[in-house]
């Protein structure tokens, strides 16, 4: 089981292995401080057999110290000396273990922090469908802040106790092996309720970690969903259902409590009973001359300094079973490999022309539920190519094999007639640019947002790209212009106002490939009209892939092809079906019964 554990654990030691130095340094200190704790009786001792009882010493140590019979204020004076310096050797020790492992403890909480967010990114879309954002911060923010806990608990508490209660025996056992016998009878003891306890403890927290994550998960949902609840006015429905999961947490929180405050009454109780039995045998034999009171008062010195550690014991318990707990989690998310990847001699082209072909492409979420089957297009520089259909037809499935997202089922996407599969992933989306339906914006300055399209771009190519796609003048309307700063989510902007940031950022990528979810759908028209001018100059000369929730916005593509339960089941220019009088013919006559919105005007090639 402990092999087990260490090797499921064994990526934490690679990270404390970069820290060697500062562990070593830190955890010399601390054994030091254990031999310390070892000598600090033995000045009383010597105070009270020597200087008081003027027992004289033993003939090594008249070397090193003034003899009580003769000097015995000398030899107090230099017992009193010799306290002090412990004392100080002690604080010494402390300060430096603490702080070297302390901050070794840092630093290994932020490159397991960087390496898990660097690991999370690279993970698919299919794992984070799978998982509440909620529970990733709780993973990566309080599980690993776990781990600087445990090494602070290990090196600061454990490790100098450890190899007190160690050295407590050895010199127990050379002064009276019979009663150190009895002095030490107490570990098994302490080690076995020690033992009891850490895996209820450990159970206990296992289970506040997980409704932790699942609580956090949830009331970021409802934080997001917040003008969704106000408007149901729901909020009476969100509090029941935060106040349910929240019981849950508690009620496992209160169970993690009552082990631990069994825990440490327990050990206190072994520690009482033994300490008092010792103290009374003791006692008796320094009665029947067996004993020096000084003796005497080394080994309830050693026993009060065994009771320490064991006390130290109890409390760490929680530390490390929070550790532990974490490093399991932790550790279930580092073995998650990602779904999408670069093969082994993955090609990495010099040069893309933009053209992707679908050849018989089928996907499935599940097994026997098939979303596509049988989709068979080419999108090429220059041209567009619409996706139209019902809801669920199969079009954002379609959109997001491109980029990689998913991989097809059957079939295979191209992109100048190589596998996609057979190209680097890095390669691939630098050549793709998207625009969703709810632009994505982040806590920036807008010129930054939309340098975000590229890696190194300045202040003057947002600028530049702005002034490309011709919304200069609705950027420079804010206030502050290019300088001002975006809210979270974009939440202080319109929503014309993000899709031009957006389709900016579109233009400063520069790639082969846009991939539009048709970002007007939810404009008003005199926005619409101004966006669609900007989406046409950005879809000029690029290989364009629209997915359209209103026909006339896609009338002019080269290819329109309309889905039916993820199969193509018309294709042709909107003049072709339109002569079918087929389903898209009668879509376009029901479209038409409405007030028209502004086309994509798209140039002539």
């Amino acid at each position: 089981m402990a092999i087990a554990g260490v090797r499921q654990h064994g990526w934490l030691f690679r990270y404390l292995a970069r820290e060697w130095r500062a562990l070593g340094v830190g955890g010399a200190a601390m054994a030091a401080r254990a031999g310390v704790l070892l000598m600090l009786p033995w000045p009383l001792k010597f105070i009270i057999d020597n200087v008081i009882f003027r027992r004289p010493l033993s003939p090594w140590l008249l070397t090193w110290l003034p003899d009580p019979i003769s000097h015995r204020l000398e030899l107090l004076n230099v017992l009193g000396v010799i306290m002090l310096g412990l004392g100080l050797a002690d604080a010494l020790l402390v300060y430096l273990g603490n702080r070297l492992l302390l901050d070794a403890g840092q630093r290994v909480v932020f490159a397991v922090s960087a390496d898990l967010f660097a690991h999370l990114q690279r993970l698919s879309l299919e794992f984070h469908r799978r998982h509440r954002g909620g529970e990733l911060m709780v993973r990566l923010n309080g599980d690993v802040r776990q781990l600087q806990d445990l090494v602070a608990s290990v090196g600061i508490d454990l490790l100098p106790h450890t190899l007190t209660i160690l050295g407590l025996a050895v010199v127990m056992l050379v002064i009276d092996w019979r009663y150190a016998l009895i002095a030490l009878s107490v570990t098994p003891v302490l080690i076995f309720i020690a033992h009891h306890y850490a895996g209820r403890l450990r159970s206990a927290l296992r289970r506040v970690r997980r409704h932790e994550g699942t609580l956090s998960g949830l009331a970021q949902e409802i934080m997001a969903a917040l003008p969704v609840v106000q408007s149901f006015a729901r909020e009476e429905h969100e509090n029941r259902r935060f106040t349910e999961q929240a019981g849950k947490r508690l009620e496992a929180s209160l169970e993690a409590n009552g082990v631990q405050a069994q825990f440490t009454p327990a050990m206190n109780l072994a520690i009482a009973v033994a300490s008092g039995a010792i103290a009374w045998y003791g006692a008796a034999q320094v009665v029947s001359g067996s004993l020096t009171p000084g003796q005497l008062l080394i080994f309830l010195a050693y026993l009060r300094s065994i009771a320490t550690p064991a006390r130290q014991f109890a409390k760490a318990g929680r530390i490390l079973g929070r550790a532990t707990v974490a490093l399991e989690r932790i550790g279930e998310y580092r073995a998650e490999q990602p779904s999408i990847a670069d093969r082994p001699g993955a090609v990495h082209p010099r040069s893309c022309s933009g053209r992707i072909t679908f050849c018989s492409v089928g996907f499935s979420y599940r097994p026997g539920e098939p979303i596509l089957q049988d989709i068979s297009f080419t999108l090429e520089l220059g041209k567009t190519v619409a996706l139209v259909g019902a809801t669920g037809a199969g079009k954002s499935t379609i959109a997001s094999l491109v980029p990689r997202f998913y991989d097809p089922t059957s079939g295979a996407v191209l992109l100048d007639g190589r596998d996609l599969c057979d190209l680097p992933l890095s390669f691939l989306r630098r050549q793709i640019a998207l625009l969703l339906q709810e632009p994505v914006l982040f806590q920036a300055t807008v010129w930054e947002n939309i340098a975000y399209g590229r890696e190194g771009a300045g202040r003057a190519e947002a600028i530049r790209a702005a002034q490309a796609v011709g919304i200069e003048d609705i950027i420079l309307g804010l206030p502050g212009g290019f300088d001002a700063m975006v809210s979270e989510r974009g939440q202080s902007l319109s929503g014309g106002q993000r899709q031009c940031i957006s389709i900016a950022r579109a233009m400063l990528r520069d790639a082969k490939i846009v991939i539009l979810d048709e970002p007007s759908s939810s404009l008003d028209a005199a926005s619409e009209e101004r966006l669609m001018s900007a989406l046409s100059r950005l879809v000029a000369d690029r290989a364009a892939l629209v997915i359209a929730h209103r026909l006339a916005t896609v009338a002019a593509a080269d290819l329109i092809l309309v889905l039916d339960h993820g199969r193509i089941a018309e294709r042709g220019t909107h003049k072709e079906l339109l002569q079918a009088s087929g389903v898209y013919a009668a879509l376009w006559q029901a479209m038409r019964r409405k007030v028209e919105p502004p086309r994509l005007r798209l140039v002539a090639q």
